[in-house]
């Protein structure tokens, strides 16, 4: 007697670790095929793949990470080295980024191995993860113009991501926001609304956010033939926030300052206090404009009538930085870059009309 209905095939007996081997009986598919489709690798169909895939979800297949480092050289675990600066694991910033990487690796089956190097120790630390093979890639944060881990990485052939840029990302894959765009917009903003004295409150130049934004806001000025004593720059140390009071207290001490940019909503929220206690300057508040890297322990309502905004998620960041690795991992991707959106939210009163003027041509490609 025959059937068109299809006998389905044993699972697995309860209490078993679903294996490759599983997969392969269930999808009549060689256990070379499931493996390279598990793996991510290009000589696999995408119907194939899919189909692979599904059935490990449904049959709760879980990879053996022992057996994968043995065939296929791979450990599932993604360095991230920290200098030995115990403030940054207080820092709001470095809180957002983390709980995005942690998410994506979690969602993409990889451990960050979180780490930090002794004096001088920064590039042996790298070295002794790519000597010993204990990492599949690396991300790197805080990047500086020509940074010497960069460098070494670039030379070692290993997959890597860079939250930030330097003058070599046409040949790495990296994660950014628009650091120079955004802060030329906003310097444009608050000078085609009459501003001639603007404080620039701004991280830590040694880094190159804050060297792009630093740089953007001089040539906005420039742009608009206004004289470079047009912005006061004060600059807080790394990690920034605390320094907020401090320096807007300096900045407003200048009688001719009508507005400030912050370089964090950070630095805001510590001046805020001393902005709501300064005079007005000709009748009007001094105006505020800050980056918004959208930290979720920061109710930005209460400061929505008076400050302008340009908002980039810093979340969103760390979730595409383990996007970018896992693309180079595995399916050995070619390097690329991801800008993360950046949204503006001016306040009333000011014309917002130069927010959507497009760089001149002499600035459009300046890295962020």
């Amino acid at each position: 007697m025959t059937s068109d209905t299809k006998t389905d095939k044993p699972a697995p007996a309860s209490g078993r670790n679903v294996t490759i081997k599983d997969l392969a009986a269930e999808l009549d598919l060689s256990i070379t095929t499931i493996s390279r489709a598990l793996n991510g690798y290009s000589d696999v169909g995408e119907r194939t793949r899919q189909k692979v895939e599904g059935a490990a979800k449904r049959l709760g297949y879980r990879p053996n990470r022992n057996a994968q480092r043995l065939v296929l050289q791979r450990t599932h675990n993604i360095a991230w080295v920290q200098s030995d600066n115990e403030l940054k694991y207080l820092d709001p910033h470095f809180a957002e980024v983390m709980a995005g990487v942690l998410a994506q690796a979690r969602e993409v089956n990889y451990d960050i191995v979180l780490t930090s190097h002794g004096k001088d120790r920064e590039i042996a630390t790298y070295d002794r993860y790519v000597r010993d093979n204990s990492v599949d890639g690396f991300i790197v944060d805080l990047p500086r113009e020509d940074d010497q881990r960069i460098g070494f990485l670039l030379d070692s052939g290993r997959p890597f991501v860079v939250h930030g840029r330097e003058p070599r990302c046409d040949r790495y894959g990296w994660v950014d926001m628009d650091n120079y765009g955004n802060f030329y917009r906003l310097a444009r903003l608050l000078v085609a609304n009459g501003h001639r004295r603007i404080a620039f409150i701004n991280g830590d130049e040694a880094f190159n956010y804050a060297l792009y934004r630093h740089r953007a806001v001089r040539h906005a000025v420039a742009d608009s033939g206004l004289p470079e004593d047009t912005v006061t720059v004060y600059n807080s140390a790394h990690p920034m926030g605390d320094a907020g009071f401090r320096l807007t207290r300096e900045a407003l001490a200048d009688p001719a300052i009508t507005a400030i940019i912050y370089s964090s909503i950070l630095l805001l929220v510590e001046g805020y206090e001393a902005w709501a206690a300064a005079a007005p300057r000709h009748g009007q508040p001094i105006a505020l404009a800050t980056m918004d890297d959208v930290l979720r322990h920061i109710d930005r309502t209460r400061y929505l009538p008076r400050v302008t905004f340009v908002r980039s998620s810093l979340k969103d960041a760390g979730l595409a930085l383990i996007d970018e690795l896992s693309r180079q991992c595995d399916r050995h991707a070619a390097p690329q870059g991801t800008l993360i959106p950046s949204y503006f939210d001016v306040v009333p009163g000011l014309d917002p009309g130069s927010i959507d003027e497009p760089l001149p041509p002499q600035r459009r490609d300046h890295i962020g």
